[in-house]
């Protein structure tokens, strides 16, 4: 019993364990299958993800909040209870998952569910966790994806030009600008030069949009990115682009209503304003109908100018009425009151034309340190883009000054092995020439002391010690694969190895027998080498048959010392 209480600590260790890897894979599982769902269906994905939370979370919290009538985004119930901070305007707390590369993803996948699901993202709490652990100094999905949907949630969030930080970093994080979700960083880039007029920046947004696959490969986001791309050229004036475009948009089939029906609009200020085409511009007008409804601020003011144009003054003074009446932007209210006031005069109403003229006066100077503003904002992004630029250029640039040492220290390395090796083969060659020349003295010495028993004895000595040293010579290498496969360059190689390392063995086989010829020679050598006889017949360029009959010369032809030295 003592015994076994000894192995419970033990015990209770081990399944503790296999206890916490159940629950870490049960996690990471749901985490996957949340993955998987994200593109297709991201309401079961938002699903599975609040399962995962209210069944990770000490005391089931997103039960006892409901039990408790607890509302989790009020942080004045942050007491021991709500064992969890929580996420502002959130109805889920932050899952205390063990691994932070759970809690990461988790994050990620709940900020992306969310935003598929039109949900308004209004804080960055949740994101964070994301962007902070994958954080960017390596390129992968989810650094960029972490980086993409804080650009996301900071554009609900109304902070443009945090938002546009964000989707920097994210087209730099992307491994493949294939990636769809890179594709939507540029688009959103796009969209947020395009709100703050930085149109040089919009352009080239919008054009490295349109030249990527995930827009290439869908009718509807080539709809999207044409219609930009127009608006764009609109701009610049660039007239003949603009309808092209344009065009383009309205030939494409996929094209939604509302793009359709925006560009039938942008067509008819082309018309109206850069062409002086005013059946052109009432045709477009037309096509519009009543899609955008009788409240339009640009539609109206688009109608008044036409009407004023026209030489119909009260309609007009109507229209641009209408246009003040249905939008409190700055910018139309001050053209409704300029166009209010060059009508005014033409309806005999004096007292009119005043005010219009002195609230026109009042928008303009309004628009004019708007327009400050404005330029000190783009100043401000302009001077951020171009800190990021600086700072991924000077990572850039240590990553490739590492690079290059690495580089180097690998050359290094491996020249430095290379020699060692080389060094070390090169040291047992003249090690093996040593004993060969050994051996040669030796035979040298009992031939002079004529002590054959001692002889015999000396020249296998001498065929080990030329044997050792072949080995040693890269053509060695070259018996253990099939003879048919070597090159002529190879097999002459190796024959001339052969050669220069049983020479001082071939003098003492001639000496002793003149009658040996060269070929008989070198079947001995390669017999003494445990060669087969399909492989010294093909090196030999000979046939099996006549080996043998060969063999059984050599047995008259040498002394049986000899012959049993290299046939045996």
């Amino acid at each position: 019993m003592r015994r076994l209480r000894r192995y419970i600590p033990i015990i209770a260790l081990l399944l503790a364990g296999c206890m916490t890897s159940c629950r870490h894979s049960g996690i990471s599982d749901s985490l996957q299958r949340a993955e998987e769902l994200m593109e297709t269906d991201p309401h079961a994905a938002r699903a599975i993800l609040d399962s995962l939370a209210r069944a990770t979370s000490p005391w089931q919290l997103g039960i006892r909040n409901e039990e408790l009538g607890i509302n989790p985004a009020d942080e004045s119930h942050a007491d021991e209870s709500h064992a969890q901070p929580v996420i502002p305007n959130s109805s889920f707390l932050i899952p205390n998952f063990p691994r932070k590369g759970d809690r990461a993803l988790y994050a990620l996948l709940r900020t992306q569910a969310d935003h598929k699901s039109g949900e308004k993202l209004t804080s960055d709490t949740l994101i964070r966790i994301a962007v902070d652990y994958y954080g960017t100094k390596r390129k992968t999905q989810h650094a960029a994806l972490a980086q993409h949907y804080l650009g996301c949630t900071y554009l609900d969030m109304h902070r443009d030009l945090d938002a546009i930080e964000a989707q920097l970093r994210a087209t730099l994080l992307f491994p493949e600008t294939t990636n769809k979700y890179f594709a939507n960083s540029l688009f959103g880039l796009g969209l947020l030069y395009s709100r703050h007029y930085m149109v040089d920046s919009a352009r080239v947004a919008f054009g490295r949009y349109r030249r990527t696959e995930s827009c290439n490969s869908d009718s509807l986001n080539i709809s999207y990115a044409d219609y930009y791309l127009g608006a764009v050229a609109f701009f610049y004036d660039d007239d003949e682009l603009t309808d092209s475009l344009f065009q383009c948009v309205l030939n494409n089939s996929k094209s939604t209503d509302y793009i359709r029906f925006t560009t039938f609009f942008q067509l008819a200020k082309l018309r109206f304003y850069h062409q002086h085409d005013i059946e052109g511009a009432l045709a477009y007008l037309e096509k519009t109908g009543n899609y955008f409804g009788e409240e339009n601020s640009a539609l109206l003011m688009l109608k008044a100018d036409i009407l004023a144009q026209q030489q119909q003054p009260r309609t007009a003074y109507e229209f641009y009425k209408k246009a003040i009446r249905s939008s409190s932007d700055i910018y139309v209210q001050c053209s409704s009151y300029e166009g209010l006031a060059s009508m005014a005069p033409l309806l005999n109403k004096p007292d009119s034309t005043q005010f219009f003229i002195s609230q026109y006066k009042s928008l303009l100077d309004s628009i004019y340190t708007m327009n400050k503003q404005r330029e000190i904002t783009e100043i401000k992004e302009k001077h951020i883009v171009e800190i990021h630029d600086q700072q991924m250029k000077a990572r850039h640039a240590r990553f490739m000054f590492w690079m290059g040492i690495l580089a180097v220290a690998l050359l290094s390395g491996t020249a430095i092995t290379f020699l060692l090796i080389d060094r070390k083969r090169k040291k047992r060659y003249l090690q093996a020439q040593e004993e060969l020349r050994q051996a040669n003295v030796e035979v040298l010495r009992a031939q002079v002391d004529e002590q054959p028993a001692d002889l015999d004895a000396l020249y296998r000595k001498k065929l080990a010690a030329c044997q050792n040293l072949f080995h040693r010579t890269p053509s060695a290498r070259l018996l253990l694969v099939p003879p048919a496969s070597l090159t002529a360059a190879q097999r002459q190689t190796l024959m001339d190895d052969l050669t220069r390392s049983f020479v001082d063995v071939m003098l003492d086989v001639k000496n002793a027998s003149n009658a040996v010829n060269d070929q008989e020679l070198m079947y001995c050598i390669l017999s003494s080498l445990q060669c087969s006889t399909a492989q010294m017949a093909e090196l030999l360029n000979t046939t099996e048959s006549t080996l043998r009959s060969r063999k059984a010369r050599l047995k008259e032809k040498m002394s049986d010392s000899l012959h049993s030295l290299f046939l045996s």
